[in-house]
């Protein structure tokens, strides 16, 4: 008997496969934008039905969908009549698993500023100040539809993580401050699991109404305050400290503007998380790597190792209190007042 095994691929196969990424990234954008799942929801569709369905050209929107079905996004028999995949279930826009908001930034706004990434080498500056002559979230500010793209994935994002963190020891808290918390997914999961607590969700204007809707859903809404604030002055007070990729979109010195906003603010005896992606020490593979350069195109951040997040920490005041991994890439770095001697 004799064994068989799969043939290596060559480095100039596997090159290619990482230099046509972005043609691929762009087909599942147009996909995601022109809501192809959602009319395959019913079953498989001729291209050209599908064509008149979303307003795209008959032989453009096949070319677009054979192509996906040679990467699994759709499946397709003769060329011209397509159906959904799994994968392709995935953007669709009324599945609670849809991950068709992380596909239409993805494909749009980060699309055009990651293009720009020579820049952000050269310079050190974020591209996206360079390309759209604002700063990102004075963008999304002037840009509803893109703020509310990017708002539904990070809501989209936290929420797997979202119950990690509820299972967090909250023994003797009675207010979690959630500062910078989007639509307040990971501040309502925390008080579902533990009814005793009362929250504070401080964030920008625009997302609140949405945030109240989430606690009203949540069933928290009754031991939950959504207020308009600014991370960087003084905040509500409490007794834990939540922040969640936060401090990843902040250079150094106002990352630790931040912490000490939350440790004066902070109860006797409270307690800081701030919850990122944490890089190895070595250089090892992580999720957070490609995150870091995304904090260099879009603004002024970056991700951390534990010894940075411990430096943090010590320059606002607050001792590293250790960190916890979860399985979804993100750590619970937790910080705490220094001991009183």
């Amino acid at each position: 008997m004799t064994s068989t095994s799969a043939p290596a691929t060559s480095a100039a196969q596997d090159l290619a496969r990482l230099l046509v990424g972005n043609q691929i990234q762009q087909a599942v954008y147009v996909a995601a934008k022109l809501g192809i799942a959602d009319h395959l929801q019913d079953g498989p569709r001729d291209s050209a039905e599908l064509a008149e369905l979303v307003g795209a050209h008959p032989d453009g929107l096949r070319r677009l969908l054979r192509a996906l079905a040679g990467h699994g996004v759709v499946a397709t028999d003769d060329g011209r009549r397509f159906s959904l995949t799994p994968i392709g279930e995935l953007l669709s826009a009324g599945s609670k698993r849809s991950v068709r908001p992380f596909a239409l930034w993805s494909g749009g706004v980060s699309y055009q500023a990651f293009g720009a990434l020579e820049h952000s080498v050269r310079t050190g500056d974020p591209a996206f100040e360079h390309l759209f002559g604002q700063e990102f979230f004075g963008y999304l500010a002037e840009h509803p539809e893109s703020g509310a793209v990017f708002d539904e994935m990070m809501s989209r994002h936290t929420a797997p993580v979202a119950g990690a963190i509820a299972g967090y020891d909250f023994s003797g808290v009675d207010v979690v401050v959630d500062v910078g918390g989007g639509h307040g997914e990971l501040l309502a999961a925390i008080l579902s699991t533990h009814p005793a607590i009362r929250g504070v969700l401080v964030e920008q204007p625009r997302v609140l109404d949405e945030a109240r809707r989430v606690f009203e859903r949540a069933g928290v809404a009754d031991r939950c305050t959504a207020v308009a604030g600014d991370i960087h002055r003084a905040l509500p007070a409490g007794d834990m400290y939540v922040l969640k990729s936060v401090l990843h979109g902040l250079p150094d010195d106002e990352a630790v503007r931040v912490l000490t906003n939350c440790r004066r603010a902070m109860r006797p005896d409270g307690m800081l998380l701030v919850v990122e992606f944490v890089l190895p020490p070595d250089g090892g593979p992580s999720p957070g790597l490609l995150m870091d350069l995304l904090m260099l195109v879009g603004c002024h951040g970056r991700e951390r190792t534990a010894a940075e997040f411990a430096e943090l920490f010590q320059a606002a005041g607050l001792r590293p209190a250790g960190i916890t991994a979860t399985k979804h890439g993100y750590s619970v770095i937790a910080g705490r007042e220094p001991e009183q001697c």
